[in-house]
């Protein structure tokens, strides 16, 4: 659905965006590089990735509520609301994917025995099989959950810079009285006068 907004509520709306995106970019490209390095072939230090993204993830929750509480654009708020909704994806994935490792160093720790692997360090340590494929299959529901959320999040990032969100959105971002006017959608929104408006500014501000 297209909004009428203003140029800085679209500058506003795609904040929350970026901030999710380059949470991801940081906690499971450079921190998860960083706990394999320290890691030795030990899950535990990969427990890093989910406690800073989540601390990122909950400021998107308290800053979706704030904006929603104070109700100066629902627009920019519903932005926020939705970029935690995101975030709320990940945090599942990182449930999910600490059961299946929790399970697979449980199962590892009860078989042992001759099935382990070598985790190719430098003191010759290995580890068990099981525990490795448990690692490998959390961090494969991980990996699709970010990848598919931050892609959804570019795209994001441009819809808001034409003032566009999914209306689905408002059964987590209800609309007030003084929320944005819609345009419409696709054909629709040409014969809306608020649609029309709009297109005149823009046409006033090129020339």
């Amino acid at each position: 659905m297209h909004y009428q907004v203003t140029d800085q509520e679209k500058h506003s709306a795609k904040i929350p965006h970026h901030i999710f995106n380059i949470n991801v970019i940081i906690t499971h490209l450079a921190i998860s590089q960083v706990a394999l390095e320290i890691g030795g072939g030990s899950p535990l230090p990969f427990l890093l990735v989910p406690i800073i993204s989540g601390l990122v993830i909950f400021y998107l929750f308290k800053r979706s509520q704030q904006a929603l509480s104070q109700g100066d654009s629902w627009f920019v708020a519903a932005n926020w609301t939705l970029a935690w909704r995101r975030g709320r994806n990940l945090l599942i994935s990182y449930a999910v994917a600490t059961l299946v490792i929790g399970i697979g160093v449980v199962l590892g720790n009860l078989v042992g025995g001759g099935l382990m692997m070598n985790d190719f360090s430098a003191e010759g340590s290995s580890t068990s099989i099981v525990e490795k494929i448990s690692l490998f299959f959390g961090a494969i529901v991980v990996f699709f959950t970010v990848l598919y959320n931050f892609l959804q999040t570019g795209i994001s990032v441009y819809d808001a810079g034409k003032g566009i969100i999914d209306p689905k959105i408002e059964k987590f971002a209800p609309r007030g009285e003084n929320a944005n006017e819609e345009l419409g959608e696709g054909s629709d929104e040409i014969h809306h006068p608020g649609a029309k408006q709009m297109n005149e500014n823009n046409t006033e501000e090129k020339q």
